[in-house]
């Protein structure tokens, strides 16, 4: 919201509106200041002028005019709003979040007033009580990026929060060695990754999760033979880990041991078939014993469940390779055009850290297009 509008502005209303718009906001506060004299009890002039004066960083005569505004119209939209973020600007925080609250109460669907809500209370080092209005914020503008950096931290706060108790109640703990290692692994910093994952397993041998996480990290590194041993480990543990059978199964494909690897990963898929992943591995496996059809379906499907992905773009390599193996030129000319229409998206989220970081528990290393089909990949 920029500006109020009123049912009958008047000159001086309508040029201070246009001039808000045109960021001209000196010239909208005399315009907006000649509105009040005019017309005082016209509510909307004392909210505008309130705008107009906050965007100069006039703070304390913004925060009057807004006040003044909800003196003649209580439930006035945005008013409570302003009046909030202007004291949280001024590190007010105690006299910022009731306001906001009034303004969440008064106007639900104001996404914004929740996610300031929200910010307030992580200024106030409370991010559990932020979690609440910005999920709300959330849930009302779903595709806003400054509700989703805030959603964020709130959600970072607490674990941080969470981790620090932790650290102060045992600080050689097997969960702490655990964290230790989480960080160092979203960090890219892989070999110190792996020493604290193998020191929490020496410490918790049986906790699930461990033996598959010290494993992926093990392949990144290239270390397949241990990555293998440490998810069979895992499945030792937690025989119904979906993920770590579609791991090994893979890793035991792409080792040559296409069998054994087929196996699993139908296991795998039949446990949880939202491992969509697992579908380009088992048409990997299915090529390499000669079983061209299934192979295809298999690789069909990892396009169709996500068809601008890294693993959509391996998919369509592999699809051409059988192509040409089949004989069909035409299908296989039109896999490979696919394969290289993708290929630039996928070195560029290859690139992009921030793509790294949101990697979720059930992807593997993605391998290099430029390698498809060999021993470089992962």
């Amino acid at each position: 919201m920029l500006y109020a509008q009123a049912s009958d502005p008047g000159p001086a209303m309508s040029l201070g509106n246009r001039d808000m718009q045109a960021g001209d906001f000196a010239g909208a506060a005399v315009a907006f200041t000649q509105v009040t004299r005019d017309l005082p009890s016209l509510a909307e002039g004392h909210f505008n002028l309130g705008l107009a004066l906050e965007q100069q960083g006039k703070l304390a005569e913004a925060d009057s005019a807004l006040k003044k505004s909800l003196e003649l119209k209580p439930g006035l939209a945005g008013a409570n709003l302003f009046r909030g973020i202007i004291a949280y600007r001024q590190n007010r925080f105690k006299d910022a979040e009731p306001l906001l609250d009034r303004e969440t109460k008064l106007h639900p669907r104001d996404a914004k007033a929740w996610m300031w809500l929200g910010v307030c209370r992580l200024a106030e080092s409370n991010p559990s009580g932020a979690i609440e209005p910005l999920e709300k914020a959330h849930g009302l503008s779903p595709a806003d990026v400054d509700i989703l950096y805030h959603r964020g931290r709130a959600y970072l706060e607490m674990a941080n929060q969470s981790y620090s108790q932790m650290y102060k109640l045992n600080r050689d703990s097997a969960r702490v060695h655990q964290v230790l290692a989480e960080a160092y692994a979203s960090g890219f910093r892989n070999q110190e990754a792996i020493g604290e994952y193998e020191t929490a397993v020496k410490m918790a041998p049986r906790q699930p999760g461990l033996h598959e996480d010290l494993a992926d990290q093990y392949w990144i590194t290239g270390q397949t033979d241990k990555a293998a041993d440490a998810y069979r480990q895992e499945l030792e543990i937690d025989p119904f880990a979906a993920t770590a059978m579609y791991k090994l199964g893979s890793l035991l494909v792409l080792n040559g041991k296409s069998d054994d690897g087929v196996s699993m990963l139908r296991k795998a898929l039949g446990a949880d078939p939202t491992l969509i992943d697992a579908h380009y591995y088992l048409g990997t496996g299915l090529a390499a014993q000669g079983q061209n059809d299934e192979a295809m379906s298999e690789f069909d499907a990892a396009i169709h469940a996500e068809p601008e992905s890294e693993r959509a773009t391996m998919s369509y390599y592999k699809l051409a390779q059988i192509y040409r193996k089949l004989h069909r030129t035409d299908d296989a000319k039109s896999a490979l055009e696919n394969f290289q229409r993708l290929r630039a998206d996928v070195r560029a989220r290859q690139e992009s850290h921030a793509a790294q970081i949101v990697r979720n528990r059930s992807e593997l290393p993605v391998p290099d297009p430029e390698n498809a089909g060999t021993k470089a990949e992962p």
